[in-house]
């Protein structure tokens, strides 16, 4: 075979693949779309103060940095249930929270910086 066949060839193929690949991610652009705005339609409001009453279960304190991770429920039109650390408002909301106390607690801010404001203890897991 000659060496221009060999080229055009290759270039051609090359040209078909990246038509479909712009293709196929063309036809992904609405779906994606939809997905971006029932997540901004699902976060909190920027810059309005909130509060949120949650569940959980202690996983940690961190006395030395003022911090409480838990695993806690979901938070309606905040974010899913997962395990995090929140910052405490101030020390004495968790005295005498130990590892495993199942909590009820409220967080209070602007998303993203929301600070636990109470917390009292359901007993433990």
């Amino acid at each position: 075979m000659r060496l221009w066949r060999v080229v055009v060839l290759v270039n051609l193929a090359m040209g078909v693949g990246l038509l479909l690949g712009y293709v196929a991610w063309g036809r992904q652009i609405p779906q994606l779309q939809r997905e971006i705005n029932l997540a901004r339609q699902r976060t909190a409001v920027q810059g309005v103060e909130q509060t949120w009453a949650v569940q959980g279960v202690v996983r940690a304190v961190l006395p030395e940095i003022n911090v409480v991770i838990v695993t806690h429920e979901q938070i309606s039109g905040y974010m899913p249930a997962m395990t995090m650390g929140f910052r405490a408002r101030d020390p004495k909301v968790y005295e005498g929270l130990e590892v495993g106390d199942s909590i009820r607690f409220t967080i209070r801010g602007i998303p993203p910086n929301v600070l636990i404001t109470e917390i009292s203890r359901q007993g433990r897991s």
